[in-house]
C-alpha cells in the first residue's frame, strides 16, 4: 500500500512561512505510519506559483500511489478539484480522499464520482479508507453506503448521513497519536520531497473551551490534547532538526491556562532558541502566565479582541474587560510582542463601534500591531445560523465565499467603508511603528486616515485598504510620504 498526502504552498510567502508541507499532512502521515508501518506513506507538496494540475497529477501517478489524500481549505479547493480530476481519469486511478474544513459544506456535484470526502478529524477515517483499498484495489467512493459509521460521503453516500459521525466522542480528550514529528521515522515520510527549513507549524491541542459563535473551532465541541511526554519528545526533535521558529496553531495556547504554562515551560527548558508564535486568550493571563511569557522566546502572541461594541451579541465574543485591562496593556512594556486582532462586519457593529474598538485597542491596550479581518460565516457555527434570517432582529448576509456583505446593523456600502477604514488605520499604525513611532495617539491616526480617504487623487488607496493587507497598506502610506514627522504635525 502506497499513500501520498498532498499539500499546497505559496513560495512567495517563504519569507514569512518557509515550509512546503501542511501540518495536517504531517499529522496524517505520522498516524498512518504508526498504525501501518508496513505501508509506504509519503508527503508531497506543490507550489501555487507554478501550479499545473496535469503535471502534478502525472507526477503522483508515476509514483504509483494507491491512495492520495488532498486538502479541502477554501484557498486550496479549486486546485484540489483540478488534481482530483487528473488522478481520477487515469486508467489505474488511485482512491482520492478529500479532507479539511470545507468538506462540511462545499458543493461537490462536479467532482469525480469515486472521490471520498472526509469530515472532522481525519486520522481514523483515512486509515479505514486505506485499509479498505488494501483489501479491495477497486474500492472508491461508489462503494460507500448510507448507514456507515464513518464521517465519509461521496457521490453515492449522502453527506447528511455522515454528519453525525463527524464529531469525536467528547469523552475522549486524547488526540490520535502517530509517530512523533521530526524524529527518525518521520524523515521516511519526506523521502522524495524533503523539508529544508528552520520553520514549522505545530500543535499541542485541538478544539476550544470557549464558544464564540463566529469561530470554526467550535465544530469540535470540546478541546483534546496530545500527551505531554509526546509533546516533549517532539519539541526535542524540532530543536535537534534545526527548527528555530514555529507557529503554534492551538486555538488558544495549550488549550487551557495551566497547560499553556506547561507547554511554554517545555519550550523554555528544552528548546529556548525556538521562537514561538501562538494564539492567546486574554482571560488566560495571570501574574504567573505573564512571567512565563517574559521568560519564553515569544516572536508574537496573537490575541483576538474582535470588538468592544456592546451592541454585538455576547455569543459572538464575551470579553472580560477587567482581566484584559489588568494584564494586556503591560505586555508590550514587558517585552512581549503581541498582536491585537479585530473582526470587521460583526452583526450589531457599525462604523462608530468599529472606530471605538480601534481607539480602545490602540490607546488603552497598546499592542505591538493591530490587524483587522473581514467576517466570514463559517458553516455549523451559531453565527452561520443568522444567515439570511432578515425577519429576525439580528441577521447577516454573505457572498458565495461566505464573506459577510451586510447585516442588521449596516448595509453593503457601510460595510465597505468600515473595511476601508480598518485597513487604513491598521496599516498606518504598522507603518508608523516601522518609522520608530510607538505611541501615536489614535486621534492622529484618525486624522491621517480621514485626510487620505477624502483626497480624490488617492482613490486607488481605498481599494488597497479594502483588502486589509498590511504590506500593501504600508506601501501606500510610504508613497504618500507619511511618517513620524507628518503624523506628529497632524
Amino acid at each position: 500500500m502506497r499513500v501520498a498526502l498532498v499539500s499546497f504552498f505559496d513560495s512567495k510567502r517563504f519569507a514569512e512561512f518557509p515550509i512546503t508541507h501542511a501540518l495536517s499532512s504531517m499529522r496524517l502521515g505520522a498516524y498512518l505510519r504508526r498504525r501501518h508501518p508496513e505501508w509506504e506513506v509519503r508527503l508531497r507538496a506543490f507550489d501555487e506559483q507554478d501550479w499545473s494540475a496535469p503535471a502534478a497529477g502525472a507526477s503522483l501517478l508515476a509514483e504509483g500511489f494507491d491512495v492520495v489524500g488532498v486538502p479541502a481549505y477554501i484557498w486550496t479547493l479549486e486546485r484540489t478539484r483540478q488534481l482530483t480530476v487528473e488522478l481520477s481519469g487515469a486508467p489505474q486511478a488511485p482512491l482520492v480522499v478529500c479532507g479539511g474544513p470545507e468538506t462540511r459544506a462545499m458543493p461537490y456535484a462536479d467532482w469525480p464520482d469515486g472521490t471520498v470526502f472526509a469530515m472532522g478529524q481525519g486520522e481514523e477515517p483515512l486509515t479505514w479508507l486505506c485499509e479498505q483499498r488494501a483489501d479491495n484495489p477497486g474500492f472508491d467512493g461508489l462503494h460507500l453506503e448510507n448507514g456507515l459509521a464513518q464521517p465519509l460521503y461521496s457521490a453515492r453516500r449522502e453527506r447528511r448521513d455522515a454528519y453525525r459521525h463527524a464529531v469525536p466522542d467528547r469523552r475522549d480528550r486524547r488526540l490520535p497519536h502517530g509517530i512523533e514529528l521530526f524524529g527518525p521515522e518521520f524523515e521516511e515520510l519526506l523521502a522524495g520531497d524533503p523539508v529544508e527549513t528552520d520553520f514549522t507549524w505545530y500543535e499541542t491541542a485541538r478544539g476550544c473551551i470557549y464558544d464564540c459563535s463566529f469561530c470554526g473551532h467550535n465544530t469540535l465541541p470540546f478541546f483534546a490534547t496530545f500527551d505531554t511526554d509526546f509533546v516533549r519528545t517532539e519539541i526535542s526533535n524540532m530543536r535537534a532538526r534545526g527548527i528555530r521558529r514555529l507557529f503554534l496553531i492551538d486555538p488558544i495556547l495549550g488549550g487551557k491556562a495551566a497547560r499553556g504554562k506547561e507547554i511554554l515551560r517545555m519550550f523554555r527548558d528544552l528548546a529556548p532558541d525556538i521562537a514561538i508564535n501562538a494564539y492567546m486568550r486574554p482571560e488566560f493571563l495571570d501574574d504567573e502566565f505573564v512571567d512565563i511569557l517574559v521568560e519564553s522566546n515569544i516572536e508574537e502572541l496573537l490575541m483576538g479582541l474582535q470588538t468592544t461594541n456592546p451592541s454585538v451579541p455576547k455569543h459572538v465574543r464575551g470579553n472580560h474587560f477587567g482581566k484584559i485591562m489588568k494584564y494586556v496593556p503591560h505586555l508590550t512594556a514587558r517585552g512581549i510582542p503581541w498582536r491585537a486582532e479585530l473582526i470587521v462586519g460583526l452583526p450589531g457593529d457599525d462604523m462608530a463601534g468599529l472606530r471605538e474598538s480601534l481607539r480602545f485597542t490602540v490607546e488603552e491596550l497598546r499592542p505591538w500591531s493591530v490587524h483587522s479581518y473581514h467576517l466570514t460565516a463559517i458553516p455549523e457555527t451559531k453565527l452561520f445560523e443568522l444567515l439570511d434570517r432578515t425577519d429576525d432582529e439580528i441577521w447577516i448576509k454573505a457572498d458565495e465565499k461566505l464573506r459577510v456583505v451586510s447585516a442588521s446593523s449596516y448595509n453593503e456600502r457601510e460595510l465597505r467603508d468600515m473595511l476601508i477604514y480598518a485597513g487604513a488605520v491598521t496599516s498606518l499604525h504598522a507603518h508608523l511603528r516601522e518609522q520608530g513611532e510607538f505611541d501615536t495617539p489614535f486621534s492622529e491616526l484618525d486624522t491621517q486616515v480621514g485626510r487620505i480617504l477624502s483626497d480624490p487623487a488617492a482613490r486607488a488607496a481605498r481599494s488597497t485598504f479594502l483588502r486589509m493587507g498590511q504590506d500593501a497598506g504600508r506601501a501606500v502610506w510610504a508613497a504618500h510620504g507619511v511618517g513620524t514627522a507628518t503624523a506628529a504635525a497632524g
